[in-house]
């Protein structure tokens, strides 16, 4: 009864939800009479008025009053009840999901109920045309499990082209160049980026956002952070946006959603607009500004599928998610909250890990890894391994921050430092020099100290050099198997 009261109070003070509730509820599924009137009225009033004639207890009161049922449902100062019952209009979509699942239950019991009397008294030709009403009624109640898909459509698509003989073609990345010349980013697909905070993951997105728009195409930021127009403007300046593109509404739309309504109007907004690269910033405060619950897969489910419309039509949209603190839940590569996040995702899904932070005056360094690639064809142009290679922001400049992708020359697959070359003449001087120290390797190798140090580390896990304690607990090495850069699939220069 609160969910039905919250709701209705929700469309009185926020008729612009009409339209949206609708999707999700029908009259019947109330289950007091009274509270069905009363959402006929406003979907009727808010249809039928014309102007500057809004829904509101007072054009509501006035039509139920002409249609002969203001009295039935509690009179005018019932609707105001109904507004009181309702603290925040923008949790209507949560309000409505009680509503449904409610109205499914009665439907369930209701049926089954008919069914027990009739196998106990009726006759057989009753049960058999009762049967055939009940699957329907069934059948429907399964059917609307979740919004309803407004497009009469069973989803049905055309195989016959493979009788041409002609391979499906499955796009490669589009937005957000690497240095090795494939991109990031799919366009017409849902891609996202997660990481710690301060791990340059908003400037990556922005990156595509710029890269969109010098290139003549379009681009939109829905700005739940808040961060402004002013801050997001300067970033993407700082970035090389041209000001004359920033500024066109039909080439970049910044929008900054204070609640739930304002939100979806956004997403329709672009979605209309077809913007190449729609990036949504971020995911952790969009769930609750929709009144979702984050631990709930079902609800995240419908919201992911909201805002993920753009992709739809067309454009390459980007998540901004975070990382959590516990380490069992980072260990699973999931960024916070529910599974269904990362199965919403069917573009890419990189994950971000700082290895220089970003700062004014510096140049930061972001280890960028392929957590999800359902294409496969961005792991197709990256060999081998997850490490996709270092998001590079240069702010060593005034007004102007440089950046790029690209991999590092003494890196492996995985991220990890491999300075294949000097690991050839480590491995040499423990082979001509057995049970030698660590300190006999540096000075005979020579080079940066931290870099023998970690080239010797490699050698160890690689099993090509073990190492066990000596006298006065010095630890010695001895060579297990000869390591040849030549004949190392993972070689990389280190100069």
């Amino acid at each position: 009864m609160g969910a039905e009261q919250a709701v209705l109070g929700a469309l009185i003070l926020e008729p612009n939800l009409a339209a949206d509730l609708a999707t999700h509820l029908d009259g019947p599924d109330f289950y007091r009479p009274a509270h069905e009137t009363i959402w006929n009225a406003i979907h009727h009033v808010a249809t039928a008025t014309t102007g500057d004639i809004k829904v509101d207890a007072v054009t509501l009161a006035s039509h139920l009053a002409r249609t002969g049922e203001l009295e039935r449902i509690g009179g005018a100062p019932y609707l105001h009840t109904l507004m009181e019952a309702c603290q925040l209009p923008e949790n209507a979509p949560a309000y409505a999901k009680i509503i449904r699942d409610n109205a499914r239950l009665r439907t369930a019991i209701d049926t089954g109920s008919r069914l027990v009397q009739l196998g106990q008294k009726g006759t057989v030709d009753e049960v058999d045309t009762y049967l055939a009403e009940a699957l329907q009624v069934l059948d429907d109640t399964v059917t609307r499990w979740g919004p309803r898909d407004t497009v009469s459509t069973s989803g049905f698509r055309d195989l016959s082209w493979i009788l041409t003989g002609q391979a499906p073609e499955i796009p490669p990345p589009r937005w957000l160049q690497h240095e090795a010349g494939h991109a990031l980013f799919y366009a017409g697909k849902v891609n996202g980026v997660f990481g710690d905070p301060e791990t340059a993951k908003t400037w990556l997105a922005q990156c595509a956002i710029v890269e969109a728009l010098n290139d003549g195409g379009t681009a939109a930021m829905i700005d739940v952070d808040h961060n402004g127009e002013n801050h997001t403007a300067a970033r993407l300046l700082l970035l090389g946006a041209h000001p004359n593109a920033l500024a066109d509404p039909t080439r970049f739309r910044y929008y900054d959603p204070q609640e739930g309504a304002e939100l979806r109007h956004a997403i329709a907004d672009i979605t209309t607009h077809k913007s190449d690269v729609v990036l949504i910033d971020s995911l952790g405060e969009i769930f609750p500004m929709l009144g979702l619950n984050t631990n709930d897969g079902d609800e995240i489910t419908g919201g992911l599928r909201l805002i993920s419309q753009p992709a739809d039509t067309g454009s390459c949209v980007i998540f901004i998610d975070h990382l959590p603190k516990a380490t069992e839940a980072r260990a699973t590569g999931f960024a916070i909250g529910s599974i269904a996040k990362k199965r919403a995702i069917r573009g890419s899904y990189i994950r971000a890990e700082e290895a220089v932070k970003p700062a004014p005056g510096q140049i930061g360094k972001i280890n960028l890894f392929i957590e999800k690639d359902t294409a496969g064809e961005l792991r197709r142009a990256t060999p081998g391994g997850k490490y996709l290679g270092k998001f590079i922001l240069d702010s060593t400049q005034p007004h102007v921050t440089s950046w790029k992708v690209a991999r590092d020359t003494a890196v492996t697959t995985d991220g990890r430092f491999r300075p294949t070359r000097l690991m050839e003449r480590i491995s040499r001087h423990v082979e001509d020099n057995d049970q030698c120290t660590g300190r006999d390797i540096r000075e005979a190798v020579g080079g940066k100290p931290e870099n023998v140090v970690k080239a010797l580390k490699v050698l160890i896990e690689e099993g090509f050099v073990s190492v066990h304690k000596g006298a006065r607990n010095a630890l010695l090495h001895h060579s297990i198997s000869l390591y040849r850069e030549a004949e190392d699939d993972n070689a990389q220069p280190d100069d």
